[in-house]
Order: C-alpha cells, then structure tokens, then sequence
C-alpha cells in the first residue's frame, strides 16, 4: 500500500495525485472486503458517518479536476461537440448527470470558492451545492449578491451547515427571489410558455408525459389529492393506480357535470361502433346463468303473446335475422360510454314487452328450485368466447374493443343506429335513445342516494347507472328496479370482474362469479 508520507513527499504534482489515487483504491479495496455484519451497531453507525465524508471530499476533487480538464481544453481534441458530452462518453454516465457535474464544476470555480472549500472539508453535501448552483448563478444580478459579505455566499453556508438539503434548497430559492425579483418574474412567464401535456398513443393506451410549472402542477396534485382521498379498507391500488383512476375521474367529472356543454348529463365522450350482429350476440352473451346463488337451474327466456323477445334488437327497433332484406350496421356518437346501436323501440313493443316484465326480473314468487326469487337481478357476466365469431366493435379511429369493455360502454351509453347499403351508402339515420330517461335517472338516485357497491358513498355526480343488457333487450323499456346507481370506478369494477347484484328485501347484494357475496364493512340500513 502506499503510505500517506510518500504522497506528502512526491516530487511532482503529478506523482501527487497519481500516488493518492492508488491508496484510496488500495484502501476500497480493502473495505470491500470487510464482512460489514460482524460490525456491532455504533462501529456500522461510525463507518456511514466515514463514508459520507469521504464521498463529500471525493466529489470536491472531482469538481476540482472536471473544472481544470475544461480550461484545460484538451476534451476537445477529438472534436467532442461539448466538455459535458465528452465527459458523458468517457465515464459512461448519463446525459442530464454528466452535464450538470460540468456545470456545477464550472460554478465552483468561477463563482463558488467558498462552498468549494466546504464541501472540501466535509461540512456540506454535494446536494447543498447544486442547490446553490442552480438557484445563485443564474443572472449578473444573483452572482453580484453572492459577493456580499453579510448577504452573500457567507450566509447561504452558515444556513447549509444546519440544514438537511431539502430544506436548504427552500431557503436557497427564497434569497434567489429577493435578490433578483426581475429573473423570478421572467422565470414565471417562461415557466408558462414552456408547459405542455401529451397523451403519446401505443399498442395498448396511452403513455401521458410533458411539463407543468410548479403553480400549475401544485394544481394538479391538488386536485388529484382530493380525489383520491383516503383509500378504503382493502383497496390494495398502488398509489400511482389511485392516481390514474383519479385523473381519469376528474375528467368524467368534467364533462358529466355538464360545465364544459351546457345540456344533458350525458356527454359524446365516446362513439363506438357496432355490427347489428356483434350487438345481437352481445345481449346473447349477456344473458345471466342463474337467478340466485346456489340455484341449479338456469334462467328461462322470457316470453308470452305479443312478446318480442324471441328475436334478439327487438327492444331496440331493429329488424331480426329473418326480416334483413340489406347489410346493416350500426354507428354511435353518444354518451360518456356510448355505444353505437339502434333507435327507441315502438311503443306497442315497450308495453307489451313491459307487462312481462315484473315476473321475469324477479320479485314475485318462487323459483322451480324452491328458492325465493330476489326483486331484481342486474347480471354483468359474459360468454366472451361467443364473441369471437362476430366482428368487433371498434372506436372511431378502428381500434377494437374486448367484449366486457363493449358491454361496460353499452350499459351506459345513449344508443342511434345508422343503416347501410350494399355499396356502404347511409339508407336510415334512428333516433338516439338513452337506455334511462332522465326521469328514470332522478329516481334510481332519489332511491340508491349514493353508490351502492360495498364500503362506497360516492356521491350521484360521480356516477352513473348499471344495468343488464339482457333485462332491456329482452323486455322492452329499462325499469326503475332493474338499474343500480354506482360510481364509475365500480361500475368499472363490476363489469371488469363480472359481478352480478341482486335486490334483496330492499338491499343489494353484490355476488362474485361463484356466487359468494362481497360483504360491507359496515352494513347499511335498507334503503340507505
């Protein structure tokens, strides 16, 4: 090993540093040897104390020689288009580091003497002096501050001595304000300029990015604080997922409160559109497997004279398989989850389909396993392999979309349908329909208050109304029972995972694919 007297005693400056070097590798090398767990508690404790001051000293020598490599000028021998990119392609480090040790090298040297000695003997970390550098070197008016004797370097390194780094950066940026307002004036208007925001589209979504100013992100964090709030018992999201879930929330807010365009609740957020018969074998798709937990029989199709339901779009005015004289297809623009299918019904179909509509949704008598049958059942399960022998419906721009994501935005959606020809040209325009009307709407809300699923009170504008597509195709008009008011993270929730609801001696009950209930911490009063 070197010994320390032969450095002390080298002839050159360059023998100096050259045999320096080799004794603190020589002396890592030995650390890195050193079995760290044999170390009683206060020894580790020590040693992290040792290491910190020597990397603050490793990191003034670096400064140091990265500040007389640049004067020295030779980096660009080799034609390196800058001191920082040369030092990037030397040492392997990443671009925005290697520019910013360049930079806070060069401000050590020309403008910092004084925090280049601290953090030389160990008294302030190299995060106290990029903070320094950032905020006083900037503006002829900030470096003549830092000559001030009672105001300048002297004092912001009386404060970093006492200071942990993230309270010595506020610090830094209150003196970088008073002692040019003007620069943090400009910085402002700049700061405004230079925000933006994107939503850079992939195979799969969309990845965001771009740049806020601090007012502006506090904005945004702000509001995104408040609409995550406190997570509930057993929400095992990372907070990164609550996040994204309230951003998207904030925008269905937006547009549901009708603020943005003054008019019904329902907003074109979304148009969609679907094959007539990608939209029959949906509903076909939907139908629910059983009418209660632990039944063994299936659900009988509803039926009886005048009644429609034996031909799947007869609720929605459309013609059946044997009545298509044309290629059809169907296109919507409506809804903040909309779906794209057909017209009202006639009103002769929705009274007829209506009187059969008490028996089949439940509430009345028992079913042939001797159970009691629930007031309603709003199923939400899917045979998604039924799917696969229809076209897909797709966004506007031809992205298709899986099966429980078409039924998660057709429960929602205001529906139209448009009709083809042969050659593709428009033969009929329908009228757009709203699964619920709105005084359906008012009352589902006056009736469920909030959202209805377990451990949830989001309030009736954070939401929207769930049904079954199988229950409105099949009998005609959407009744009041046979909708459920929840927020749209659980709407989502419950189409994402299949859950089906019951009404049960005023309650609802939400049940998971095997039919097991998802219980409430706390169980509400019926009607609550």
């Amino acid at each position: 090993m070197v010994a320390v007297a032969d450095v002390m005693g080298a002839a050159t400056p360059a023998q100096a540093v050259s045999a320096g070097l080799a004794q603190m590798r020589e002396a890592l090398d030995v650390l890195g040897g050193v079995d760290l767990h044999q170390l009683d508690g206060e020894a580790l404790l020590g040693a992290l104390d040792a290491v910190e001051q020597v990397r603050r000293r490793t990191d003034a020598v670096a400064a140091r020689v990265l500040a007389t490599v640049e004067s020295d000028g030779r980096w660009a021998v080799d034609g390196a288009r800058s001191m920082a990119a040369w030092y990037r392609a030397r040492t392997g480090r990443h671009r925005a580091g290697a520019a910013r040790e360049v930079r806070q090298a060069r401000a050590l040297r020309d403008h910092l003497p004084g925090t280049a000695r601290a953090l030389a003997a160990g008294e302030i970390s190299s995060d106290h002096v990029a903070a320094i550098v950032r905020h006083t070197t900037g503006t002829e008016a900030r470096r003549e501050r830092l000559r001030d004797r009672h105001a300048g370097e002297h004092l912001l390194l009386t404060h970093a001595r006492g200071l942990d780094a993230s309270a010595f950066d506020l610090a830094v940026r209150h003196w970088s304000l008073r002692a040019d307002p003007e620069a943090a004036d400009r910085a402002y208007v700049e700061d405004g300029a230079r925000e933006e925001f994107y939503l850079a589209e992939t195979t799969d979504g969309y990845v965001p990015g771009g740049w806020l100013s601090k007012a502006s992100g506090q904005v945004v964090l702000t509001a995104l604080a408040a609409r995550t709030g406190t997570p509930a018992k057993g929400d095992g999201r990372s907070p990164g997922q609550r996040r994204a879930r309230a951003l998207v929330g904030l925008a269905q807010l937006a547009l549901d409160s009708g603020a943005l365009r003054p008019g019904a609740r329902i907003r074109p957020h979304l148009s969609v559109h679907v094959p007539l018969e990608t939209l029959q074998r949906l509903v076909a798709a939907s139908k629910p497997a059983r009418r209660h937990p632990g039944c063994p029989l299936g659900v009988e199709r509803p039926g009886g004279a005048g009644h429609q339901a034996d031909r799947p779009g007869a609720a929605f005015g459309l013609p059946g398989p044997d009545e298509q004289t044309r290629p059809t297809t169907t296109a919507g623009a409506t809804g903040r989850a909309t779906a794209a299918t057909a017209a009202a019904a006639t009103t002769a179909a929705a009274s007829a389909a209506g009187a059969a509509q008490a028996g089949a949704a439940g509430g009345e008598g028992w079913c042939g396993c001797g159970q009691e049958l629930p007031e309603a059942v709003i199923g939400a399960d899917l045979d998604a392999a039924a799917m696969g022998e229809v076209a897909p419906a797709t966004f506007e721009d031809g992205t298709p979309l899986a099966p429980a994501l078409l039924a998660r935005i057709a429960c929602t959606g205001a529906m139209h349908r448009v009709v083809f020809g042969p050659d593709s040209e428009v033969l009929d325009v329908g009228r757009e329909k709203r699964i619920f009307t709105a005084a359906q709407t008012r009352a589902i809300i006056a009736r469920d208050r909030h959202c209805q699923y377990p451990d949830c009170d989001a309030p009736p504008g954070e939401g929207e109304i769930h049904h079954s597509i199988w229950w409105w195709e099949q009998l005609g008009s959407t009744s009041v029972r046979l909708g459920v008011l929840l927020c749209w993270a659980h709407h989502d929730h419950v189409h994402q995972h299949r859950i089906g609801i019951e009404r049960r001696k005023r309650r609802w009950v939400f049940l998971r694919r095997d039919g097991s209930e998802i219980e409430a911490t706390t169980r509400r009063a019926p009607g609550a």
